[in-house]
C-alpha cells in the first residue's frame, strides 16, 4: 500500500476537542491488510514555518493505537544518528539554549509555551528573532520547536488521556 500525505489544520480550542478531532482524522484511515506494504502509512502536514513543517507520522514502529511521531521536516536531531521527531530532551535543550543566551527575551517564549500549554492562540510576531543550533551548530527558528511541542503536547493527550496528557511535558519544560 502506498504512502497517503494529507495537511490538515486543527480547529479545537480545548484539549478535548482537539484529541477528538485528531481521534477522528485517524479513524478515516484506510485500515491495512498486513505487515511492510500491507501496511498504510499516512503523513499529516499539520503546521508551516517558512522552509520547515511538522509532520505527524502514523503508524509509528513499536506502539499501538492512535500513537504518532512528530516530526520536523527541513530540520535533524541528533543523539547517536540523525531523526527528524524531536525528543523532550531535544525540546528542552533547545529552549533551555534560548534561555542561556537570550534570558531577558526568554519570557516572550515562556509566555507562547503557557499558551500553547493551555491552547490558546499565541503571537508568533512577538517571538520572532529567537534560535537554538542544531547538533552541526546551525541556527534554526525556536518557533520551529514551539510548534513541535504544540504537537507533543497533542501526542500525549491522545496517548495518556486517562492520565495527566499534556502535563507530562508541560512538567519538564515549564521551569525552563
Amino acid at each position: 500500500m502506498s504512502l497517503s500525505e494529507r495537511t490538515h489544520t486543527v480547529h479545537g480550542s480545548t484539549r478535548a476537542d482537539i484529541r477528538k478531532e485528531i481521534v477522528n482524522l485517524f479513524l478515516q484511515e484506510e485500515p491495512g491488510t498486513g505487515t511492510g506494504e500491507n501496511c498504510t502509512k499516512y503523513w499529516y502536514k499539520v503546521e508551516t514555518l517558512n522552509e520547515y513543517s511538522i509532520i505527524l507520522k502514523r503508524p509509528v514502529p513499536l506502539n499501538k493505537g492512535f500513537d504518532f511521531t512528530v516530526n520536523v521536516d527541513g530540520l535533524f536531531f541528533k543523539n547517536k544518528r540523525r531523526y527528524t521527531h524531536p525528543s523532550h530532551s531535544d525540546i528542552f535543550a533547545a529552549l533551555n539554549y534560548v534561555r542561556e543566551n537570550n534570558s531577558a527575551g526568554y519570557a516572550q517564549i515562556r509566555t507562547a509555551l503557557t499558551k500553547i500549554y493551555e491552547c490558546q492562540p499565541y503571537d508568533r510576531n512577538s517571538i520572532t528573532g529567537f534560535s537554538f543550533l542544531d547538533y552541526q551548530e546551525n541556527q534554526h527558528p525556536i518557533e520551529i520547536i514551539l510548534l513541535a511541542t504544540k504537537w507533543l503536547f497533542i501526542e500525549q493527550d491522545i496517548t495518556y488521556w486517562n492520565w495527566s496528557g499534556r502535563n507530562m511535558l508541560w512538567n519538564f519544560i515549564k521551569d525552563i
